[in-house]
């Protein structure tokens, strides 16, 4: 079997190892002499840890820090690091990523319960992705120092994340080149207003958790270059748009039964959209008219009124799509006529295009 193998190219090898898990990756030094080192030489580490026996705990670090210390490759393009033991040490986790960090990484994706990352993860020059989720909300105790600069950092995805929010914008201002965030805040705080000052950005999710603390602050937008926003949660922050010239597509969803009426306020903010997509917002107010919209996506809506709203808002509508409906009727365009349909109990993705004509 390895003699077959080993008629394949070496670039073609290293990238079948690069996709294993990095146990079984080393694994295969047992297969022939020519095999005993090549593992060292894959540029995607990824490791797992469940926490089902803690006392193997210690074991797995030192198997990490022992692979990441006989690495020969000049770069590591991943570091995937997923520990899902709550005993794990936050300065064992911050080792192990310096460590990558020296090897020239270029991805990050780190879960744990506890996280503490060196100093030397906030400067790397060879950083374009970083993941980062908390496993369990009361050990969010990473601090992010006053001195932060990722010149090729381009994509920040940050999940579960309960601290001060003030941690991640030091980080996202030490972001020139910032082009996509992702931020799921799990608990607020009586903060002060979030400022989202990146030029560079391009998308940005903002998705909160928390149904617990009622707390009013703003969210102010000053994002140029932003083509794509998502807003999803338990919404308890009004939304400033200072700068979204460049906005073309949106999301927005809330959880099932939530009613608020600062999702109508957001929805009058991103009026000038053309591609928005909609779930699960229940409302009787008045919707804002989109002019520029010409895709529409609704989801988790039971009754014909606010999709009517929606059409009669949306003079130069050209598509509708429409998931997880129950028992409705629509006016829809079927074989060059308008008549009415009736829905099933359950109809996914229904699409219809439109035609620049009344519903009459």
């Amino acid at each position: 079997m390895s003699s077959r193998l080993n008629r394949l190219p070496e670039v073609i090898l290293l990238h079948i190892l690069s996709l294993m898990p990095t146990k079984s990756a080393v694994q295969t030094s047992i297969l022939s002499k020519s095999w005993r080192y090549r593992w060292t030489l894959v540029t995607n580490l990824d490791f797992y840890y469940n926490g089902r026996h803690p006392s193997d705990e210690r074991s797995f670090i030192k198997f990490v820090a022992r692979v990441l210390n006989s690495c020969k490759t000049s770069q590591v393009k991943l570091f995937r690091l997923h520990l899902l033991c709550p005993k794990v040490r936050s300065l064992c986790v911050s080792k192990l990523i310096d460590k990558a960090v020296r090897l020239n990484v270029h991805e990050l994706d780190i879960v744990s319960p506890k996280l503490d990352f060196p100093l030397s993860m906030f400067t790397c020059k060879t950083l374009t992705k970083l993941r980062i989720t908390h496993k369990f909300n009361h050990y969010n105790n990473w601090v992010c120092p006053s001195s932060v600069y990722l010149p090729c950092l381009k994509t920040i995805d940050i999940a579960r994340y309960s601290s001060s929010i003030i941690n991640v914008f030091k980080l996202i201002h030490g972001c020139p080149v910032l082009e996509s965030l992702s931020l799921e805040i799990a608990k607020r705080n009586n903060e002060e207003d979030y400022m989202f000052n990146v030029p560079a950005l391009k998308r940005l999710k903002l998705i909160f958790r928390s149904r617990t603390n009622y707390v009013i602050n703003k969210v102010v937008l000053r994002v140029p270059n932003l083509e794509y926003l998502f807003v999803g949660g338990v919404l308890h922050s009004v939304f400033v748009m200072e700068d979204l010239s460049s906005l073309v597509g949106a999301s927005i969803a809330c959880y099932k039964g939530m009613v608020n009426d600062m999702w109508f306020e957001l929805l009058n903010e991103i009026r000038g959209v053309q591609n928005l997509s909609i779930q699960d917002v229940q409302f009787t107010s008045p919707l804002p008219v989109f002019p520029n919209m010409k895709h529409l996506e609704l989801k988790g809506f039971s009754q014909y009124g606010p999709i009517s709203r929606f059409l009669e808002s949306c003079p130069e509508l050209k598509s509708l799509c429409i998931d997880e409906v129950v028992g409705w009727l629509f006016k829809c365009r079927v074989g060059g006529m308008w008549g009415w349909e009736t829905a099933r109990q359950r109809c996914r993705v229904r699409a219809w295009e439109l035609p620049h004509a009344p519903l009459t």
